[in-house]
């Protein structure tokens, strides 16, 4: 069997068995899933008991299921998968995904020799396998979703996860800023699909236009060498790598029974193809957005708005750290923009200019900045927190007002930079967030984050030309 067959029917399926859905069971939360996130094909509960469920007849087994099942989610304990395997197959089942654990992740020796067993049974059967022990495929385009409240919309990003749990957490971190998704699949054991599977799948996928990972092991070096190689040429791959350290390698292991290898070996590995290796999952998110929003031609001649004295300089410090450059203003520009401050006496004008002192003319000032021929990037600079009084909630809607103006207006990269630690979950900071992230713009949480993702997406686009010969 091709080792990439059936995988359209996990991510386009018309049809989804849940087996195991009873009153307080993880079936029961899939199902909810499955009618919450709007997945428009025919959605068939199991469990001996029947019954009903949202409106759904539950069956009392697979085989009493009129219809086809192209995909089957699994949520019984483990020693009753090997049967489940057997009926799904004779249904002609396509994939089959198991949440259930209890397998080689466990260490024991009945653990291993029943995931053995399962993965046996489905290659006879002519099916795959996901897992065992994940969540499975958030794909938005057929609604097919292991929870609700992640975005319908559909987006270029893939998300290849062995972790159930960072495969939520990464969603939603990712979705808050704007970033949407072709394919999620967390994955688990990978007895069967595996890295390399979904990697070459994703390598040929129209909808997707960059791949990240979150990978603990793989189940062959050899053949991922070569498919990260095939795939890294095609599109940018950004890789976390799980279990690093010896202590890390041992609950990776524990997790979901995964060989880590060399930190030494993955380093080499991601530099030689081309990919880009990250420590955490914030880190991706700040990377994926940049993917998502800047577009491959940024350079790194900066020119900075907002925040406050001390806020600047750090600023500063970070755009320096990370190679940009901020250049000063020139006396034409300067003059441009003092004609419209009313000449305030003794006004010096530097980069970065803090525009909370010139309420009135920031649009002005942010415009001519921008325009500047030695300028490739402007950052936007919202530090909250440090402002001593409510009235600034105003300076903050009028700061977004102008710098989604002049990005309407002029035809070059900004970032925004939210900074708050203090209340980045209140309603006025999270409406501002979405504002910026629905006009198109790439928004991080501090100026080192957004400066570090940028830093890495300049150079990552430097070595391409380089690679490609100045090819695409």
């Amino acid at each position: 069997m091709d080792r990439t067959a059936h995988l359209d029917k996990a991510f386009y399926p018309s049809s989804v068995a849940v087996i195991g859905v009873g009153p307080i069971t993880a079936g029961r939360f899939y199902v909810e899933s499955l009618l919450g996130s709007g997945f428009q094909g025919k959605i068939y509960p199991v469990h001996p008991n029947g019954g009903e469920i949202e409106g759904l007849s539950i069956y009392r087994s697979i085989s009493q299921i009129p219809g086809q099942i192209d995909y089957v989610i699994s949520c019984i304990p483990a020693r009753f998968v090997p049967q489940l395997i057997s009926e799904a197959a004779a249904k002609k089942v396509k994939v089959l995904s198991l949440f259930t654990s209890g397998f080689s992740e466990t260490g024991s020796r009945e653990g291993r020799k029943l995931e053995a067993e399962i993965a046996r049974r489905a290659r006879d059967g002519n099916l795959r396998l996901i897992g065992p022990n994940c969540m499975g495929v958030y794909s938005p385009r057929s609604g097919l979703s292991f929870a609700d409240d992640l975005p319908r919309e559909c987006g270029g990003v893939a998300f290849v996860c062995q972790s159930g749990g960072n495969a939520i957490y990464f969603v939603r971190l990712a979705a808050e800023r704007g970033v949407r998704f072709s394919k999620v699949i967390s994955y688990g054991n990978a007895c069967d699909v595996n890295e390399s599977d979904l990697f070459e799948y994703l390598r040929d996928d129209p909808e997707t236009d960059l791949v990240t990972a979150y990978i603990e092991g793989v189940k062959d070096g050899s053949r991922f060498r070569r498919v990260l190689k095939s795939l890294s040429a095609k599109k940018p791959v950004i890789l976390l790598k799980g279990g690093v350290t010896t202590e890390g390698a041992r609950t990776a292991s524990s997790h979901t029974a995964s060989l880590s290898g060399s930190n030494d070996i993955w380093t080499a590995l991601v530099k030689q193809y081309g990919a880009i290796r990250v420590d955490t999952l914030n880190e991706m998110v700040d990377l994926a957005v940049t993917f998502r929003f800047l577009a491959p031609h940024v350079g790194r001649r900066v020119a900075m708005i907002g925040g406050g004295g001390g806020a600047s300089v750090l600023a500063t410090d970070a755009c320096a750290s990370n190679g940009f450059t901020l250049p000063g203003i020139p006396a034409s520009v300067s003059a441009e923009i003092k004609g419209a401050l009313d000449s305030e006496a003794g006004l010096i004008l530097t980069n970065p200019i803090e525009l909370n002192m010139f309420p009135q003319a920031t649009q002005k000032i942010t415009r001519s900045l921008l325009s500047m021929g030695s300028v490739d990037l402007m950052l936007a600079n919202c530090v909250f927190g440090q402002e001593p009084w409510d009235f600034f909630d105003t300076w903050f809607d009028l700061f977004c007002d102008t710098v989604l103006k002049v990005h309407r207006e002029i035809p070059k990269a900004i970032g925004v930079v939210l900074v708050s630690e203090l209340n980045n979950k209140q309603p006025h900071f999270v409406t501002l967030r979405r504002r910026y992230c629905e006009a198109g713009l790439p928004v991080y949480y501090s100026m080192s984050s957004a400066c570090r993702a940028i830093d890495r997406f300049v150079r990552y686009h430097e070595m391409r030309h380089h690679w490609t010969g100045g090819m695409p």
